[in-house]
């Protein structure tokens, strides 16, 4: 695969002043030139092109303990076959366990006190809660770098990502599945007229659009786990499972019509459904003793509820499947995810929780050019996923990363630069136009327990 020249401009910040280099033919040159007080560093213009294409793919909450024991059974088919031309292992997170915190560090190489996510929400003056949105992120991401250097980039519902950067391919925000609101309307009642777009560019909204209308699914054969006639703990709301098992069909759909219509080098999707489902139904995995009786569900209901969560991450093991089949050999594919599951309650219908070490590991599986298959994964964590893909890629690893490539990449690492985070940002909508259903994403996080009012 022919590695993506820079183009014709480099841009970066020199004493408030954007400084354009114009570079020749060749690959991506690897530096950002240094200011006057050496805020960036410059590396060797003649750097080895990657092998190949790259995707990594996020399972939000996805528990080394389920995946381990589906794996010993059998059921977990696509997991399994990165895992035997690859490495698997576990992935250590960061208390607090706050997906946002995490999946931007995973997509930065930076700690929370680097990047600026710090969690779901803030309060306003007003009392009110705010989303964190991309413009409060002040780390770049592996996105961002990618495009910068000129590779084509496809990402799917990363958190904050609204509002849209512009990017080297296509984007679709972290706000697209409330768009499904008719009207969008939101809880309070009242309408917005003016929102800012949750695709970029303008000519994926519609393709992708019919994607959120029609629900649609790459697997359409596949069997909700929460179909009707199951007999699901009491507390279960089967149609809020039964969402999220369409919501994340959505998303792989959109994602593989990227793949599929534009070919980039860089792809990143996240799933957010096991997360979502594992909230409910992690009580079954328990002891009936970790609960109060009203939480303690009857045999019958552990039992469909086991087979419930079980069933979600086989469907998300073939959506990982339909998403990986266009990758071969000499393209690198990673999945991970942010953290594990542990006993515990909340809002009185919630039976997993991810708040203390119990729950720090999720999993990383990883194969491709330079991943020998059977080596280790070891001390690996959230930290370092951004810089191991950079080092695949070879693109240079920030001096400012929290983060180190993992050994199970055998490739050189090019001479560091001292930040990426000079690298300037172009939004496609001004920062203050809401996408419209801020309100509905704050109401489904206080449902998950996620955001509290102290009002």
């Amino acid at each position: 695969m022919v590695w993506r020249r820079l183009g014709e401009n480099v841009m970066t910040d020199l004493h408030g002043r954007i400084l354009q280099l114009t570079l020749s033919r060749g690959y991506f040159v690897a530096f950002l030139c240094a200011s006057l007080v050496s805020t960036i560093a410059c590396a060797p213009s003649s750097d080895p092109k990657p092998p190949g294409r790259m995707i990594l793919i996020g399972i939000d909450g996805a528990s080394p303990r389920i995946v381990n024991l589906m794996m010993q059974q059998g059921r977990l088919p696509n997991l399994t076959r990165i895992a035997r031309r690859g490495v698997r292992g576990a992935l250590r997170s960061a208390i607090p366990i706050h997906s946002p915190r995490i999946w931007n560090t995973i997509a930065t190489g930076k700690t929370p006190e680097q990047h600026g996510i710090a969690t779901f929400s803030y309060v306003d003056r007003d009392g009110k809660h705010r989303l964190y949105t991309s413009v409060h992120r002040k780390a770049r991401t592996l996105w961002s770098i990618a495009s910068a250097a000129g590779l084509k980039v496809g990402v799917v519902n990363f958190w904050n990502t609204y509002p849209l950067e512009i990017v080297n391919g296509v984007m679709v925000s972290d706000h697209v599945l409330g768009k499904e609101i008719a009207g969008r309307r939101r809880t309070t009642g009242a309408v917005q007229t003016k929102t800012g777009d949750v695709i970029y560019p303008k000519g994926w909204n519609r393709r992708l659009g019919d994607r959120l209308k029609k629900k649609a699914t790459p697997l359409p054969d596949f069997l909700s786990p929460f179909a009707g006639g199951k007999q699901l703990p009491r507390w279960v709301k089967r149609d809020e499972l039964q969402r999220r098992f369409e919501e994340d069909g959505t998303l792989a759909s959109m994602a593989l019509e990227i793949l599929q219509a534009e070919n980039p080098d860089v792809m990143m999707v996240l799933l957010p459904g096991i997360d979502r489902v594992s909230h409910y139904l992690w009580g079954v995995m328990e002891p009936p003793d970790d609960y109060s009786p009203g939480l303690v569900p009857t045999p019958e209901g552990r039992a469909a509820g086991r087979a419930a969560l079980f069933g979600y991450y086989a469907y998300a093991d073939a959506l990982i499947g339909v998403l990986t089949a266009g990758f071969g050999p000499d393209d690198l594919v990673m999945v991970v995810s942010d953290h594990g599951f542990e006993a515990g309650e909340s809002m009185r219908r919630l039976t997993g929780v991810h708040k203390t070490i119990k729950a720090i590991y999720g999993i990383l599986f990883a194969r491709g050019p330079g991943i020998e298959p059977g080596s280790k994964v070891k001390d690996v964590s959230v930290n370092d996923v951004t810089p191991t893909l950079l080092k695949w890629l070879r693109l240079p690893i920030a001096l400012d990363m929290a983060g180190k490539s993992a050994t199970f990449v055998n490739a050189d690492e090019l001479h560091p630069i001292d930040t990426y985070d000079k690298l300037p940002l172009k939004f496609v909508n001004p920062p203050d136009l809401p996408s419209g259903v801020e309100d509905d994403i704050v109401e489904q996080l206080k449902s998950l327990g996620y955001i509290e009012d102290h009002r």
